[in-house]
């Protein structure tokens, strides 16, 4: 049971004092209207007058500690509001418009906006507002341009009462106070919370204290998100440098191993032994690049492929029932058993069949090729209410404990894959992560070194 506030203990008192004296005062009116005199009122009147006046003042006098603890209260729920809607999310926009919404709530103003500084350019502009009839676009201003934002950029927070719009390009007319407080982080002013008064109205000057708490915690947030738009910005980069390689080292590739294989059939002259010997090393080369550019363009889809982007349905029994025929022959060259479970039924899954057949032929590839011979490979897919299950296990070298951790990174192999065979780009298992990922499933991986390992995939059915 909640503890009585003092505030709601002398109001209930009160109304306690009350009663004698209503009744006394009513017992009082009814004796007037008939004419009775002579009732002795005063021993009930004047204690219940004096009860109501003590408790009377006691309400009083704890009103104000009340509202102050109910407006501290109400602050205390908006910080802890902010940090759980804010921080759950790392999308920087999502952040910024979470933060205005909640300061709306939080400190009862009309507006709420956050800037933040471009220091290439000297602006600060406007990147989030709540309940000003404005659009965030071109809402900007010289960091310097005034002696507002000139203090904003030294760190202090500034009040202003009819605020002008060239130094606040976000108001609309229906505000002109405003409060704003500079956002900081490592000393370093980032940006500025603002909020607005309605049109006629004033802003406290105790909110700043508020704000200031609100701005350091909103900080936090915008830059935790602001990082991760960087790192994403750096991984696109990334990934369209690495399709633009491929891409140009694709067609070379080709026509060497085509002029190579001209050469090694004989169709351009007689070439001696030491001769084909160099022109097979040179195709050998040629095509393991080949194989390097083709996972790195497969690798640059699935970073670039998010969720959202569904590239198609794939019957993963189907794919997976060609792909293990297409296997069946280096299995039996390399004395491996081929072992399918498949269910009869369909089992779609929101992947392209491109990727679909990029993340089988990696699994099946990597389990075969490190598998000595006279071992087997079982693969398995299963459906279960929503989601499907592959799963590939071999009886190979297995993945040493130490270095499972970086299992998915690129062209990592692991030491005991580098002795057992030379091929192989360290790209397969960051392919089959991309893709997946990408289509909201999940990826596990259970090995033992000397033993094997299992590759079990989760994705969810096509609707």
């Amino acid at each position: 049971m909640k503890a009585e506030s003092p505030l709601r203990a002398h109001r209930r008192r009160l109304w306690i004092a009350l009663i004698p004296f209503t009744v006394a005062f009513a017992a009082a009116s009814a004796a007037a209207a008939l004419g009775v005199r002579g009732i002795p009122l005063a021993p009930v009147l004047i204690p219940s007058l004096a009860l109501v006046f003590v408790e009377g003042v006691l309400v009083a006098y704890a009103l104000p500690g009340q509202r102050a603890l109910e407006t501290r209260a109400m602050q205390v729920e908006a910080v802890c509001n902010l940090i759980r809607k804010a921080g759950a999310s790392l999308d920087l926009q999502e952040v910024l418009d979470s933060i205005t919404r909640l300061t709306v709530q939080a400190a009862g103003v009309r507006g709420c906006s956050i800037k933040l500084l471009d220091p290439s350019r000297g602006l600060m502009s406007v990147r989030s507002i709540a309940g000003l009839h404005r659009q965030v676009a071109e809402l900007s201003a010289e960091a310097a341009q005034s002696i507002s934002t000139k203090s904003l950029m030294d760190g202090r927070p500034v009040l202003v009462e009819g605020a002008a719009q060239s130094d606040f390009p976000e108001l609309d007319g229906e505000s002109e106070s405003l409060i704003c407080v500079p956002l900081r982080h490592e000393m370093k002013v980032v940006g500025a919370l603002c909020v607005y008064g309605e049109k006629g109205g004033k802003l406290s000057p105790e909110m700043l204290t508020f704000l200031s708490r609100l701005g350091d915690l909103a900080v936090l947030s915008i830059q935790n998100a602001a990082v991760y738009e960087t790192l994403k910005k750096v991984d696109e980069a990334k990934s369209w440098f690495l399709r633009k390689a491929a891409h140009e080292l694709a067609s070379p590739l080709s026509v060497i191993q085509s002029v190579a294989q001209n050469f090694l059939g004989g169709y351009l002259g007689e070439l001696d032994p030491g001769q084909l010997a160099s022109i097979e090393r040179i195709r050998a080369r040629a095509a393991g690049l080949s194989e390097v550019v083709a996972d790195l363009l497969a690798l640059a889809r699935g970073k670039a492929r998010t969720a959202a982007d569904k590239g198609g349905k794939t019957d993963l029994t189907a794919s997976l029932r060609e792909t293990m025929e297409f296997f069946q022959t280096a299995a039996r060259q390399k004395g491996i058993g081929l072992v399918a479970d498949l269910p009869s039924e369909s089992a779609e899954v929101l992947v392209s069949p491109e990727e679909a057949h990029s993340v089988l032929t990696n699994l099946l590839s990597n389990a075969i090729k490190y598998s000595p011979a006279g071992r087997e490979v079982r693969v398995s897919l299963s459906t279960h209410g929503a989601g499907v299950e592959l799963s590939v296990r071999d009886q190979g070298i297995g993945i040493p404990a130490a270095e499972r951790e970086r299992l998915f990174s690129e062209f990592f192999r692991a030491s005991n894959a580098r002795s057992f065979t030379e091929s192989g780009t360290g790209l397969g298992l960051a392919i089959v992560k991309s893709v997946i990922e990408s289509a909201a499933g999940s990826l596990e991986v259970d090995s033992a070194e000397g033993q094997g390992t299992t590759v079990r995939v989760h994705l969810p059915r096509a609707q």
